[in-house]
């Protein structure tokens, strides 16, 4: 059974919100939670990170605690993604051009600079590689965390403002906002070709039970990428926007309004 219309809309905005009826992709049903005020973002094994501040503040929560982490100046600060490699925490740092490990204590474990990128926008970490997106510089970077050695993705169209990247068990998948397209890749960097949207503005990806969904901005909805009708929607007179969303196993799916 999937969310109607009448039960997103119901739910309004309020931070933590669950909604009654899950998200059902594939066989598996995900409870969806409407997150205000922060960028909610899922790291599996019941963990978050929350960023709010414009990217300034980032809050881990381990085990219902929050742990601050610090990558630099608040003023310098720009925190934009997330993810879990082991039992560290992973952020990328938009403005400081730079990833960061953190321990399970919040202590910073070590940092890898990302100059050669002009804006990093997103990330996906597969095995002993982190996939960049670079929305400036138009590229997507395959990084060797272990060595740092750099390799750039190549699809078959250019890369028009990389944004938005998701990754499933087959493939990974980026969401280049100037051109509305999903560039597919295989888990090793190889391109699968490439789609245009069929969303208006399409801001955002998430991989939830091996489906992908995307969001669109413009018209306050989420998609299955491969349904043109919405799964979600925001009313179009309210003020609230979808800013984000995240899913892990075993995690809700996180929607940031």
């Amino acid at each position: 059974m999937a969310i109607t219309r009448r039960q997103f809309i119901a739910a309004g905005g309020a931070a933590g919100i669950l909604l009654s009826t899950p998200l059902v992709a594939g066989t598996t049903a995900t409870r969806v939670e409407l997150v205000s005020a922060a960028r909610a973002i899922a790291l599996g094994k019941n963990q978050r990170l929350q960023i709010s501040d414009h990217g300034r503040q980032a809050l881990w929560y381990r085990h219902g605690s929050p742990i601050n982490l610090t990558t630099g100046a608040a003023n310098e600060t720009r925190i934009v993604a997330a993810a879990l490699d082991g039992d560290n925490a992973v952020l990328l740092d938009r403005s400081q051009r730079r990833l960061s490990w953190f321990r399970p204590d919040g202590t910073l474990a070590r940092h890898i600079d990302l100059t050669d990128l002009l804006e990093p926008a997103d990330f996906v970490l597969n095995g002993d590689h982190a996939v960049i997106a670079d929305v400036h510089g138009h590229r997507l970077m395959r990084l060797d965390i272990r060595n740092e050695t750099r390799t750039w993705l190549e699809s078959d169209q250019p890369l028009n403002g990389p944004a938005s990247l998701a990754k499933t068990a087959e493939r990974i998948t980026l969401l280049t906002l100037g051109d509305r397209r999903l560039h597919h890749f295989t888990l090793a960097g190889h391109s699968l070709g490439s789609e245009v949207s069929t969303l208006t503005m399409p801001g955002g990806l998430a991989a939830v039970n091996g489906q992908l969904l995307i969001m669109d901005r413009c018209q306050k909805q989420l998609c299955w990428a491969d349904r043109s009708s919405p799964l979600l929607t925001l009313p179009q007179t309210g003020a609230q926007q979808l800013a984000h969303l995240s899913w892990q196993p075993g995690s809700n799916l996180l929607i940031s309004v």
